[in-house]
Formats: C-alpha cells, structure tokens, sequence
C-alpha cells in the first residue's frame, strides 16, 4: 500500500539568494533578458496569471487544509453515520478515525482505520478491520466524474461462528439437471459485477492480511490467513482473481479468470492448490482416542464455458490429491496421487464421472459413474439422485499382504433420497478371479452422525480375497489375525453386517468399538493352513469356522493335522481360537486344541511355546510312548510390546497304555491309562498303571516351574499280592504277604504316607513270634522316605482288634536294617516295646516293658515245619526283660529274664529265669557239652509250665528236670523227668478205666472189682526218653509210678503232621499190683519187670495229638504179667 504525502516545505530567510548573485550571473559573457515594453498582450497575460494564482492559491489553500486534517472530524462523523444506514437496525459500525488525503501521484485517498462490525443484540464484534483504503482517479475527479483507482483492505478479521446462521439447505430443491441453469446464473452474476466494476472505473482490488477461521474435526478451530487477494479487470473487460493464503498453516494460491466479449463473460478457467484436506478430513492423536483422517494436500480445476450460437456449454471440475497419509485405528497408510474427473452431461442432465483413480500404496482403484436425478431413472417419483459407479481392473495389494495383487471389477449402484436424507445402495458386487461378494449399503443423515447399515455375502472366495478385501481399519485386530495366519484353501458362507446407530459415532469418546449388535462377521474355511501361536507348528488340511461378533473373534477348529520337524505327526479332532476382547490392551488371546496321537507326538506339541509344558519337568519327548488324545489349552498375549502377563496354559491328556521311559522315585510306570493334567504351576495324573508291573491306581500332584507353590502329593492305591509286594518292598517278603489293600500319598518333600488295609493278609513278626492271619481286621499307617535306596519308616501305627504297634523302621535293598516299636500290643494285656537291629549274619531283638502274650511265640515254635539250618538261616538274639508274660490257660511268669540266640532251629544261647504264678522257679540254660550243646531245664511247677506252654493242660504241681542234648540239624536227644504231681480231670485215663473191653464186656474197673479213681491222679514219678528230629518228637521207656495207678508207654508223641502214635499198659491199683513184679522169678513172668504188674490194660493212641483215638486190646486184661506183652499192640 501507497503512503499519503503530505509533507510541508518551509525556507527560511537567510536561504534566500538575490538573482544578480547566482552563478549564472557571474558568468563572463553573461545572458540578460531585458524586459519588453508594456502592451495588451501583456495586459490579458498579467489577467491569466493573475487568475491562475489565484487558482493556484486556492488549490494550495485546499491542499492544505486536507493535509492539515481541517476536514477529518466531519468526515468521520459522516462515515459513521452513512455505515450506520447502510446496515440497517441489527448491526453498527464503529469507525476509529477517518482521513482523507493526497497520495504521492496526486491523487485523493480516503483511509478509515479500525472499523469494526458489530451484533446489536449481542454486541458481538464479527469483523474488525485494521485499515481500508481507498484511492480515487484525480482527473476524472476533475472531470466531474468519481472513479476509484485501486480499494484496498488490510488486517480484516472475520470469525464465520458468530455470522448468523441461515436455513439449512432444503436438499429436495437441488436437482442435477439444473446445474446448467446454475452456471448460466453464474455467468450472469459475473457479468453483473463486471459492469459494475466498469462503471466505477475502478481497476483493482486487493484485501490483504485478512483473517478468519472454520470449524474442523471435533470443532478444532481451522485458521486462514488471506496475504492477498487481488482483483483485477483488465482494458478487455476481463476478470481475474488471483490469492496466496494459508489454511492451517499451509500455503494455497488461488487463480481465477473470467473472459469473453466487453458485456458477456463466455469463459471461467479457476485452479486453487495447496488446500490442506488434513485441515477438514483429519483429526489429530489425542490421550482418548488416535489419529483419524486423511492427510495430504489436494487440488481443484474448474474449466466452464458458456453456451452460445453454434457452441453448446461445458463444465468440467477436476481434483487431483498429492501423496500422503490415511489415518485409523491407531494405523495408516500410504495414499498416493490420486485424481476425480467431473464433467456435466446438458443433453442428459447428470455428472458424468470421468475415468478417476484412487490410489492407497501398492493398490490402485480406477473407476467412472454419473450421478442423474432420480426421476430420470424409471420414471421413479421420489425426489434425489441416482448414482452408478463403475471399478475396472482394480489392483488391491495392501502393504502387509504377501499373497499376489488381486485384480477385481465393482460395481456400485444407489440412489440418494432427498426426502429423507438416505444412501442407498442396494447393488453392491465385486468380481474376480478368486471369488465374488455381492451387498448393500445404507446411509441415514439426521442432525448427528449418521445411521450405516452394510451387509456382504460370499458364496465361495480365495483367503487371499478375504485378506485383500477387508479394509485394514475395519475390525483390525481380526483381519490382522487373518492376514497372518490363514494361507490357502476356501472360504464360504462368507458374511459382514455392520450397523451403526444414529449418533453412534458422533457420541463416541475415544477409538469407535464396536459391540456385538454393531459388528459380524463369519466364513467357513477349509483345506488351508492356520498358523497356531509361539513356535507351534502350523496346522495343515485343516477346516473351521471365523466369528466375529463385536469385541469377541472365535475361530472353531474341525478338523487338521500338525507335522513336526523331527517326523512325529498329531491329528486335529476339534478346538478353538478365541480373542475375548479385540480392543483391549494388552491384547490376550484363548486357545483350545482337541488332539489325538502318540503319546510322544504330544509330548513334543506341548513342549513348544506358548505351553513350553515339560520345560519344568524331568521328562523328555522320547520318555512317552502309546496313543493318548489331549486337549491343550492356553491363554497368552499377542502383542509383545504391549507388556502381557505370562502365559497361562493347560494340557489334559488322555492316556490308553501309556510307557514312561523314565522312572519316577526308582519305580517303572507302564500301561498308564487315565488322565495327566499339566499347567504352568502344575501337573495332576489320575489314572491306573502298572508301577513295576503292579497295577495300581495313582492319583498325583506335581508342581511345575521353580515359581510354581503347589505342593507334591502322589497318591497310589491298589491290592499288592505276593510278588507284587517282593517286588516293591523286598524287604518285607518274610513279614507281610498278601493280598494287601494300600494306599500311599507323597509329598514336596518325597515323604509317603502310606495307609495299608490288612484286614485280607497275614502279618509276621518273626522276632516275637507274633502273626495275624488272614480275615482278622488290621490297618497300618506310616510314612516313608527313600534315600539312596534306603527307605525310613516313621510314625508306623499297626491298629486291629485287639492289637497295635507304633514305631519306626529302616529298610534299605538287604530287607530290614533297624526297627524301633516303642509301643506294642499284639494282644489285650501287652505293653512293652520292641527295638531289631540287624546285626552281622541276623537280627538283635531287645524286648522290654511291663506286660507280653507269649502265646503268638509258643505257637510259631510249635508250628515251624521246616526250620532253616546252614548258610540260609540268619542269626537271631533276642533280650527280654518283662514284668509279666502270659501264656495259655492263663497262666503266665513273672520277672522274665531271657536270652536267646539261635540261628534257624539251631540254638546258640538261651539263659531263661522267671516265677510261676505259684512262686515256683523256671530256669532254662544251654549249657556246652563238648561239641554239643546240652539244654536244661528245671521248674518247680512242671504243670504252670507245660499249661503256659499248652503242652499239656491237666498237670498240677511237680518238680520239672529236661535235659536234652542238641546232636545239630534239628535232632535232640534227652530224657524227660518229673515229680511230685497229679493229673486232674484227664478224659483218657477215666476211658481206661471204663470202656467195656472183651467177649464179656467188661471194664477194668469190674475186673478189678471197684471204681478206680482216676479223677485227681497223684503221681510220684514220670520220666521218659525223648527223640526230636526234624520236628518229630518221640518218647521211649516212659513211665509214670502212682498211688493209684501207672503206665509205661512209649512211641512218636507228636510227627512233623501233629499227629501221635503211642502204645503202653495201663496198671490199676499200682502200689499193690507191681509188688508182683517185685518178687523173684514170679516177678518176672507174673510182673513183667520191675515196673510192671500183675493186672493191666495195653491201649494205644492215635491221631491229632490234640485229640488222639484210644484203642484198648480186650484180651490183655486177662493176661497177667509177661504173657501180656503177647496182646501188646506193636
């Protein structure tokens, strides 16, 4: 802009030179004009010049009085008020001063500076102005005619928010085939303002610093600088337009020209480039939601010419977009420079869509169409457009999509509806080489965000269609999943709807999520291959089906086939992949696999990431064979940028005779048939198996990882018979035998608990001679610890009816190393304890407490049929010291003192001291005797004794003497003598005396006339020789001198069978009868011997030594003496 001048020049006296003293006048041949003389000429020049100065003096005088602002007040009062009118009664003008002044060319100029308009109602400034300036030609001021030279503006700032707001446009006036009229008005408009240009003479125009602003995305307030924007009007009566602005801080220059004839405009050429579409079509990152938008810069060409004679009009819009970026969903792509060609068809009355290209990265999507009214179209009544567009040889390829461009045509086919504000395309379908989809769109425009209704179909299509097809920002979660791990096979029943209410997207905050009435898609897959998470081999031939509802995407898995590198191969039954979230962070996926195949086929899946199961474990692949099926299940993370927790996973195996090559705690496991759970903290087993070959039941916890908190149990249940319990506890082969109900838990600290049902096995506690037998109730309890093949025992509790132990053993490979019972009770009365140690070649037994059963210990004894002799035998000794032992018939010792050692049935030691219940002494020693060992013993009360014992029941009394010499390999030698005592009650001796013998039937009592007394039979003296061999006992020259009665006997008292054969003769009324065998010669043939008398009966008995058959010789009663040996049974 031009500055006003208006400068004074002043001179001041002494700057004043006479004339004579110029340099002029000094010259040596100086120029003097000489004045003429006075005449009319000079008379009418002097009249001119007076006139002129005077004019001169005039326009000085109004010069000055511009330039010295005499007129300024009253100007600006007068600017104001003629604004005021020209706005009418809602609006005023302020004016901050008004001046008006000489330019630099001579020319008058008025300025108006700081005018402001302002909103009555709400005093509301809408423009402000800094300066307006305008310059009017002087000549033509001079000739009485006002033309403006040049208008300029600068500093306007406009705020489009506060203008009032007109009626929205009533969209069912619009119709396309009055566009023709519309550019003619416009043409008209143009021909307007150029004759009123013209007549105001005015040739240019300029506003320049001009600022206003636009609404953008989310209301962001989009600046526009106006630098300047000049109009001109050339001599010919052209029109041009020329603008550099920025928009949002971008550069844009504008360029327009209307041409034609001085009164008619026939041309509109106008191009603008640079305009920021980031401006209105993106929105920036915000913490709530991500980037929107497209980025890039675009522009516009509009090329009209205006019918006339011989020419029909044309209209020609095209926009060309420069490279850039498309923003969504948190990603973007690459467009390129892409253009849309528009022409207006006037014979037909539509915009034709010219052949146009979009072009997103490696994709390219040429297409044409033409938008008509739609009445032209059918005829249809309804008021709108018909729109029809046209894909040819479209290239889809996007950037993260391996699979070869996919070539398809489109086509798109709707109407708008004016009336209601609705999209419609009822005819949408792509075709290609690989597939079709064929759908329908619909748009519903109300006061907010509109309503979108989309729906596609697909009978059959290619993956690599899918992956091409899907728009990268719709669902993206789901399609990146789909992109990069589904390759080959076919797609059907393929089908999209998405929905979205009215306002939806307008009253979102934040990414747009859609829920599961918004978003579905679905297809069927088959023969392809779906890659699995971590370094799980892919599945191959596999079959399923996609669902996506909303947030949730499920993949269901029917049937496929995983080969790994080392040959195994695992077969797909079912299973699923799941994201339960698609919009959540960090992004978490679900995996579920039905499986089938050999155990170590499984073994080798499960041992990939994510599972990474046997990672924690002591197993390998190779430990597994057999076929199992699985159901492996897992929850990991997708992203791992986005920080996931860590994998969560789960393995259910099925297993059907599984082998475990590797032992677990020493044992073999084979034909495992049951269940193996396995996670990352643990690893549970249910199943039946044979733990080295013995089938049990096992149920098992074992913790997984060095993290994991779960403690051990292994719980093993099963009936162990003979060789299963040689097999897992040899060291109980001569103790316990079967069939044994038991069952162990194990802990983290490889302790078992070990609970055993007895109730079906016998028990032997060979040290005390303790047994249960088979069907007597019994459990033990106890826990066990294996070190380096050496088993510890504790807290053992024996509990049965009427019997218990509690202890601790230690058994190691040899059988039993130690044993501590610190309490027993193997019968009612007992209390004592009992602690083994093995010693070199057997066992030390210390026994020691207040009461002991020795029955159980007389009954092994007596019942020891093959009693181990030599190198097989082991060495037992035994220390006892107890207050009280029983033994049968209730009889029992006191102050037991024993000790005792043997090896097999060969007695070492033995040194026994203890009193009968009468008081009596019982003492047993063996003594050596040379190369033989003699064993004595002696008793005060032989009856307590042999009752103790059960030997014998019906003794009282008598002075006990044994002697018995041991000969080595079972056989003992001795003799047998006792005094001083009396048989109460014996049945055989009554059966002696009374059962009818002979042709006559008589008794031995009605031979000798009288009842012989047999109930209490005092005896003086019993002595017999004694045999035992190899269990076998036998008795020779046995005697027994009575009062009353006698008998010699001899024979086997008791086989390796418990059976007895014994003979001998029973002799009445002893003390008078065996006089005759005292007398000389008669004696001996009426006697038969020292101790034989006259009268007697020979018997013999037979069978279970328990119970023995008594058989009487009827014709040895009449016999006397030494003819009785005759009817002597042999």
């Amino acid at each position: 802009m031009s500055d006003i001048r208006g400068e004074k020049v002043k001179f001041r006296r002494h700057e004043i030179v006479a004339l004579h003293d110029l340099p002029s006048a000094q010259a040596h041949d100086p120029c003097i004009v000489h004045p003429g003389s006075r005449g009319t000429f000079r008379t009418a020049a002097g009249v001119f010049l007076g006139i002129a100065a005077f004019a001169v003096a005039l326009v000085l005088l109004l010069v000055v009085a511009i330039e010295g602002g005499l007129i300024d007040r009253p100007l600006n009062a007068r600017a104001t008020a003629a604004l005021n009118a020209a706005l009418g009664s809602g609006y005023h003008a302020e004016v901050g001063n008004t001046v008006l002044r000489m330019t630099s060319g001579g020319s008058l100029a008025l300025k108006a500076s700081d005018v402001t308009l302002v909103e009555n109602a709400s005093d509301k400034r809408l423009i402000t102005t800094r300066s307006v300036y305008i310059e009017l030609n002087s000549l033509a001021l001079l000739a009485g005619r006002l033309s403006v030279s040049q208008i300029e503006a600068e500093g306007a700032m406009l705020d489009p928010t506060l203008l009032p707001q007109g009626k929205p446009i009533d969209l069912t006036t619009i119709r396309i085939s009055q566009i023709g009229d519309g550019l003619e008005g416009v043409f008209t408009q143009i021909d307007a303002i150029s004759r009123l240009i013209a007549r105001s003479n005015t040739q240019n125009m300029r506003i320049a610093d001009m600022r206003l602003s636009l609404s953008g995305p989310r209301n962001k307030v989009v600046p526009i600088q106006i630098d300047t924007l000049d109009f001109s009007r050339d001599v010919d009566g052209a029109l041009r337009i020329e603008g550099a602005f920025d928009i949002d801080g971008t550069p844009a220059q504008l360029h327009l020209a209307a041409t034609g004839r001085p009164d008619r405009t026939m041309q509109l050429d106008g191009d603008v480039s640079g305009l920021p579409l980031a401006a209105l079509l993106h929105r920036t990152a915000t913490p709530a939601e991500p980037a929107f938008g497209i980025d890039s810069t675009a522009s516009l060409t509009i090329k009209a010419l205006r019918g006339a004679e011989g020419g029909a009009p044309t209209l020609n819009v095209s926009a060309k977009s420069e490279d850039g970026t498309f923003e969504a969903g948190g990603l973007s792509s690459s467009l390129k420079s892409s253009e849309l060609n528009l022409s207006y068809d006037f014979g037909r009355g539509s915009i034709e869509v010219l052949p146009s290209i979009v072009r997103v990265g490696r994709s390219s999507f040429p297409f044409s169409g033409a938008v008509i009214d739609l009445d032209k179209i059918n005829n249809d009544p309804r008021k709108g457009f018909a729109l029809d567009l046209l894909v040819r040889a479209a290239s889809s390829a996007p950037v993260d999509v391996s699979d070869p461009p996919l070539i398809f045509d489109a086509k798109a086919r709707g109407q708008f509806l004016s009336e209601t504000h609705e999209l419609l395309f009822d005819q949408l379908k792509v075709a290609s080489g690989q597939g079709s989809v064929a759908g329908s769109l619909s748009v519903r425009f109300g006061k907010t965000s509109p309503q979108i209704s989309f729906a596609a179909l697909s009978d059959e299509l290619q993956p690599a269609a899918v992956k091409q097809l899907w728009p990268w920002w719709v669902a993206k979660t789901a399609r990146k999943w789909v992109v990069a791990n589904i390759f080959g096979g076919t797609v059907t029943n393929g089908r999209i709807e998405v929905f979205l209410p009215e306002g939806r997207i307008a009253e979102n905050i934040g990414p747009l999520h859609l829920n599961d009435q918004e978003l579905t898609i679905g297809f069927d897959i088959a023969d392809t291959r779906v890659n699995l998470p971590g370094d799980i081999p892919p599945l191959r031939d596999a079959a399923g089906t996609f669902r996506l509802k909303g947030q949730d995407l499920d993949v269901d898995l029917k049937a496929g086939a995983a080969y790994f590198g080392s040959g195994r191969t695992v077969t797909l039954t079912g299973g699923d992949f799941a994201i339960p979230n698609t919009y959540e962070k960090p992004l978490m996926a679900e995996m579920r696999l039905d499986l089938a195949g050999n155990a170590d086929a499984i073994a080798e899946l499960a041992s990939f990431r994510p599972i990474d199961a046997l990672k924690h474990t002591p197993f390998k692949i190779e430990d597994f064979s057999g076929p199992v099926t699985a159901q492996v299940g897992a929850r990991f993370g997708l992203v791992a940028d986005q920080k996931p927790p860590p994998p969560q996973w789960q393995t259910q195996i099925a297993l059907d005779g599984v082998d475990l090559k590797t032992p677990i705690a020493g044992r073999a496991i084979t034909a495992v048939k049951g269940t193996l759970r396995i996670d990352q903290n643990q690893a549970e087993l249910k199943s039946t198996a044979d733990i080295d070959g013995v089938p049990m039941e096992i149920s098992a916890l074992e913790p997984v990882g060095a993290k994991s908190t779960v403690k051990r149990q292994r719980d093993i249940s099963g009936t162990l018979d003979d060789k299963a319990i040689a097999k897992l506890a040899p060291g109980l082969g001569g103790i316990l035998s079967g069939p044994v109900g038991i069952d162990i838990a194990a802990d983290d600290t490889n302790v078992q608990k070990i609970t055993a049902d007895l109730d079906n096995a016998s028990l032997v506690l060979p040290w005390v001679g303790w047994s249960k037998g088979r069907g007597i109730d019994a459990k033990v309890d106890f826990s066990t610890k294996t070190t380096d093949g050496v088993t510890e025992i504790s807290d053992l509790t024996l509990k049965g009816d009427g019997f218990g132990a509690s202890g601790d053993l230690v058994i190691d490979k040899s059988g039993l190393r130690k044993g501590d019972f610190t309490s027993v009770r193997l019968a009612s009365d007992d209390d004592y304890r009992v602690a083994i140690e093995r010693q070199k070649g057997g066992y030390g037994v210390v026994v020691n407490g207040r009461a002991a059963d020795f029955r159980p210990l007389i009954m092994s004894m007596r019942t020891q049929d093959k009693p181990r002799t030599g190198g097989d035998a082991q060495q037992v000794s035994v220390s006892a010291n107890l207050d009280t032992v029983s033994g049968f018939h209730s009889e029992n010792l006191s102050n037991l003192n024993l000790r005792y050692s043997a090896r097999g049935s060969r007695i070492d030691r033995l040194d026994l001291s203890a009193v009968t219940k009468s008081g009596q002494a019982v003492v047993a020693k063996m003594v050596a005797n040379g190369p033989d060992n003699t064993l004595q013993l002696t008793s005060g009360d032989a009856g307590a004794l042999a009752r103790f014992a059960d030997l014998y029941g019906n003794m009282r009394g008598g002075l006990l003497n044994v002697k018995l010499r041991d000969r080595g390999a079972n056989s003992w030698r001795g003799s047998i003598d006792i005094r001083k005592f009396s048989l109460v009650n014996e049945a055989r001796l009554q059966s002696l005396v009374s059962t009818p013998t002979g042709s006559d039937g008589r008794s031995l009592n009605q031979a000798v006339k009288r009842d012989i007394d047999v109930r209490s039979a005092r005896f003086e003296r019993g002595f017999a020789n004694l045999a035992i061999d190899q269990g076998m006992v036998a008795l020779d020259d046995g005697i027994v001198r009575g009062v009353d009665i006698g008998a010699t006997f001899q024979g086997i008292l008791r086989d390796k069978n418990g059976n007895m054969d014994m003979t001998g003769t029973f002799m009445p009324a002893y003390g008078l009868n065996r006089l005759f065998g005292e007398l000389p010669l008669i004696g001996v043939l009426l006697g038969n011997g020292t101790d034989r008398g006259l009268l007697g009966i020979t018997f013999k008995l037979t069978g279970s030594f328990e119970k023995p058959d008594l058989m009487i010789n009827p014709l040895s009663i009449i016999a006397p003496g030494v003819f009785r040996n005759i009817f002597e049974f042999q």
